[in-house]
């Protein structure tokens, strides 16, 4: 394979990251398999010189291909697929998360401890969607601690992070945990929002 991929890998220069795929491997990334075999492949790209662009744009083109399967394979397959991008092409990729930074699972990931880590944390940091109530009452009370103890002060990207995360909770209509949120004075107080009342549904109020 290795003798083969070398003898397809001359004049890379100048190429997009699809277009290296294509000349490189050619199979659609849409499986586990065919991930694993091209993130092998890439270490040619080393081989051959290619420039620091080129390999970051193959990682995030690679990446992309990773998320685009998160609704077809699991969760610790999906983080077995990125540790082993990163541990192939990582350490010449400044940015080793492409995706935007999604601040509420950074306090979701204060929250949880290494060693209080359990799967379901993965499943989280794979799709935030995935919180069940539980994690997310911890999240929320650990950055309502913060607000109080040490005054920690939200900025707008962090208030429309948890607000949105907050809101798809809402929308679940269950009232115990909706009255829960509301006893978090402090916090509903830095996001500067309320629960309200809207017929018969339950929403999140902004403000501002």
């Amino acid at each position: 394979m290795d003798k083969e991929v070398l003898q397809n890998s001359g004049q890379l220069e100048q190429l997009t990251a699809a277009e290296i795929w294509k000349k490189l491997y050619g199979k659609e990334l849409d499986c586990k398999k065919h991930i694993i075999e091209y993130i092998e492949i890439t270490k040619v790209l080393k081989k051959e010189n290619a420039s620091q662009d080129q390999i970051k744009d193959t990682y995030n083109y690679i990446y992309e291909h990773i998320d685009g399967l998160k609704d077809t394979i699991k969760p610790n397959t999906m983080m077995f697929l990125k540790n082993s991008l990163k541990s192939q092409l990582g350490k010449y990729v400044k940015e080793k998360d492409p995706k935007l930074l999604n601040h509420f699972v950074e306090f979701f990931k204060e929250a949880y401890p290494e060693n209080s880590r359990r799967k379901d944390f993965t499943w989280v940091l794979m799709d935030v969607n995935s919180i069940s109530e539980e994690q997310l009452w911890t999240t929320l009370t650990h950055i309502n601690r913060e607000c109080l103890n040490n005054s920690l002060n939200l900025n707008p990207s962090q208030k429309k992070d948890i607000i949105e995360v907050i809101e798809k909770a809402v929308g679940k209509n269950n009232i115990k945990f909706i009255n829960k949120v509301r006893s978090l004075k402090k916090l509903n107080e830095e996001l500067d929002i309320s629960i309200v009342s809207i017929g018969e549904v339950l929403k999140v109020r902004r403000n501002r």
